[in-house]
C-alpha cells in the first residue's frame, strides 16, 4: 500500500510545531505494516522546498509565505502552491502512484489543497478551529482574524471528505455536526517514547508543586490556575510550576495584574519551552498536572501525564472527559477557581488518592496508547476506507 500524508510534519533544521506523534506512527507503519508513506507539509521557515527521508519515510517539505502575510490573502497563496504541487506531481504521477490519501487535521486547509485529487481520502480530526474560535480573549489579537480564515475553509471543505478518524466523543460529535454523512473510524494517537516510561509513584514525600504546561496562553487557563493558587495558598504552601510560552517576569507581571498578592515569587516557576525528556523529569517537581483549559480536544499534555502516572486535574471541556474519567482516572472540575482549588486540595491531603489515580490511569493508558495495537489498526482503516472509499 502507498500512501500520501498532508500534514503539519517537522523539519529537520526548522520545525515550526513538531508533531512527534505523527512521525513516530509513520516510522512504525513502514517497519511494522510494511506500507509507504509520504508525507507532503508545507512550512513558512525554510529557505526553499526540501525533501529528506527518515525511518524510512519521505518527507517533502514546500517553502510557503509567512503566515502573517499570506493571512491579508485569505491563506490563498499557500493553497495554490501546495494545491499546484499536488496537481502536477500526484496527478502526474511523479511522486508515484497512490492508493489513499491521509489528511491530518481540518484545521490547516490541507483538505482544501487536496480537494483536487482524485485518491480515496480519510482525515484524522485534531483541534477544530471552528470551535476553538470562540474561546479566544476578547482583546483583538492576529489569531482572531487567522482563525477566523481558517473556520471558513474548515467549515466548507468538511464535507469534501467522507471518512473520518477520531479519538473522543467530542470530537465525533463536531465532525458530524461539519459533515452529517461523515463515516467515522475510531483510533488513539502515539505519545512521546519518553511518557511510557512510569515516575515514581506518589508517596507522603510528594513535593508541593503543580505543574501547567500551557504557558501563559488564556485559552489554556493560566488566570484561573494562578486564581485557584491563589486560594490554595490560604491552606498550604503550595507553589506552581509553568512551562511552554512566556516567561518569569511575564507571569508575575500577570500575577500582578490579577492582583493576587499571596502568590509571592518563590511560589511560581516559568520554565519555559521543554523537550519530551524535560517534561518528563519535571514530572518529578509536582505532585499533579493542572490543566483548566477553556477547550481541548484530546490534550497530548493530560495523555502523557496519565501514561506516565502524575495524577491528573482537569476541566471539563471538550473532549477531556473521554481522557479522564472522575475520581477513577483522574479529577474533572468547572473553570471556576475555587472548583479547582476545592479539587486540588482533595488530592494535596490524600496520599492514597493520588496513588489510586496516577496508578489507574497509567493502567488505562498503557492499553489506550498501545503502539503497535494503534499502528496495526491505522492500516486496518486503510483497509476499510479502500473498500468503500
Amino acid at each position: 500500500m502507498n500512501v500520501l500524508w498532508l500534514a503539519r510534519a517537522p523539519h529537520p533544521a526548522k520545525s515550526g510545531h513538531p508533531v512527534p506523534w505523527m512521525t513516530a506512527l509513520a516510522a512504525n507503519l513502514v517497519a511494522q505494516e510494511g506500507i509507504s508513506i509520504t508525507v507532503v507539509s508545507y512550512n513558512p521557515y525554510i529557505d526553499h522546498d526540501d525533501e529528506v527521508t527518515r525511518d524510512g519515510v519521505r518527507y517533502i517539505f514546500l517553502k510557503v509565505p509567512d503566515d502573517k502575510w499570506d493571512l491579508l490573502t485569505g491563506y490563498t497563496r499557500r493553497i495554490k502552491l501546495v494545491s499546484d504541487y499536488l496537481r502536477d506531481k500526484v496527478g502526474n504521477q511523479t511522486l508515484g502512484t497512490f492508493d489513499l490519501l491521509h489528511i491530518h487535521g481540518t484545521e490547516e486547509q490541507y483538505p482544501v489543497m487536496a480537494a483536487g485529487l482524485n485518491l480515496p481520502k480519510v482525515v484524522s480530526a485534531q483541534g477544530f478551529v471552528t470551535e476553538y474560535y470562540r474561546y479566544l480573549p476578547n482583546r483583538p489579537d492576529y489569531r482572531h482574524a487567522s482563525w477566523a480564515v481558517a473556520s471558513y475553509y474548515e467549515k466548507k471543505y468538511a464535507p469534501s471528505v467522507r471518512h473520518y478518524i477520531g479519538r473522543t466523543h467530542w470530537d465525533k460529535a463536531i465532525i458530524h455536526k461539519l459533515n452529517p454523512k461523515a463515516v467515522i473510524h475510531h483510533n488513539w494517537e502515539l505519545m512521546r517514547p519518553v511518557f511510557y516510561q512510569p515516575i515514581a509513584p506518589p508517596s507522603d514525600q510528594s513535593p508541593n508543586a503543580m505543574l501547567f504546561v500551557g504557558g501563559l496562553h488564556d485559552i489554556k487557563g493560566i488566570r484561573e490556575a494562578l486564581r485557584a493558587l491563589s486560594l490554595l495558598r490560604e491552606r498550604w504552601p503550595l507553589r506552581l510550576i509553568v512551562t511552554g510560552f512566556g516567561s518569569k517576569p511575564a507571569l508575575l507581571d500577570l500575577i500582578s495584574t490579577l492582583g493576587l498578592t499571596n502568590i509571592p515569587e518563590d511560589a511560581v516557576e516559568h520554565r519555559g519551552m521543554l523537550t519530551g525528556e524535560q517534561l518528563w523529569a519535571a514530572y518529578a517537581d509536582a505532585f499533579c498536572l493542572l490543566h483548566p483549559s477553556y477547550i481541548d480536544n484530546s490534550p497530548n499534555s493530560v495523555c502523557e501525564a496519565q501514561l506516565a502516572g502524575l495524577p491528573v486535574v482537569a476541566s471539563d471541556v471538550g473532549g477531556v472527559s473521554s481522557l479522564v474519567e472522575n475520581g477513577q482516572t483522574g479529577l474533572l472540575t468547572s473553570l471556576d477557581p475555587a472548583n479547582i482549588a476545592a479539587a486540588v486540595g482533595q488530592l494535596w491531603e490524600s496520599t492514597s488518592l493520588r496513588q489510586l489515580l496516577a496508578q489507574q490511569a497509567r493502567a488505562v493508558s498503557l492499553e489506550r496508547f498501545d503502539a503497535q495495537h494503534i499502528t496495526h489498526h491505522t492500516k486496518s482503516i486503510y483497509e476499510a476506507v479502500l473498500a468503500n472509499p
